[in-house]
């Protein structure tokens, strides 16, 4: 039986004195493994997107819930009390408690933002890394290929300084 992942025939059979084909065949294989990974990251992301604003709506929903439960039965003694005060205080409470939402929104929208941030941070940090190795990796090859091309240069005129 054929090993998994190898492919039937001469595929199967390791390059003898062809390391550049080696070499071809794992950038290929390292270049699709890339891709994978790219798109999984990808779907990740909007995945992410998608319940980070599922939590946001949520969490809307629930600081307005809480806010006209608050403002709900104490809102109609205390509008009642303050109109005979001052005549229409009730509307001072509801853009209290307005300001205030609006306040926890933009704190909670700002720690959002910071959170973000840090995570493109590192992100940015990893891929920086990751171009850092992928460089000194493509330099090894050239390296490596470059000494090939040295070492295989002399046994060509060779063979043929004496074949002719």
């Amino acid at each position: 039986e054929p090993e998994p992942g190898r492919e039937p025939g001469g595929a199967s059979q390791p390059a003898a004195g062809r390391p550049e084909e080696d070499y071809a065949r794992k950038c290929e294989e390292v270049l699709r493994l890339q891709e994978q990974r790219a798109q999984q990251e990808e779907l990740l992301e909007h995945l992410a997107a998608e319940i980070q604003e599922e939590l946001n709506e949520r969490w809307m929903k629930r600081r307005r819930e809480e806010l006209e439960l608050a403002a709900g039965p104490g809102l109609a003694d205390t509008d009642c009390d303050t109109t005979e005060l001052s005549g229409g205080g009730g509307e001072l409470h509801l853009e209290h408690d307005r300001v205030k939402t609006q306040l926890s929104t933009s704190l909670y929208i700002g720690l959002k933002l910071s959170t973000d941030l840090e995570a493109v941070k590192t992100d940015l940090d990893y891929t920086q890394r990751a171009w850092e190795d992928k460089e000194r990796e493509l330099q090894r090859l050239l390296e490596t290929l470059g000494t090939l091309d040295v070492a295989e240069a002399p046994a060509e005129p060779r063979g043929a300084a004496g074949g002719g």
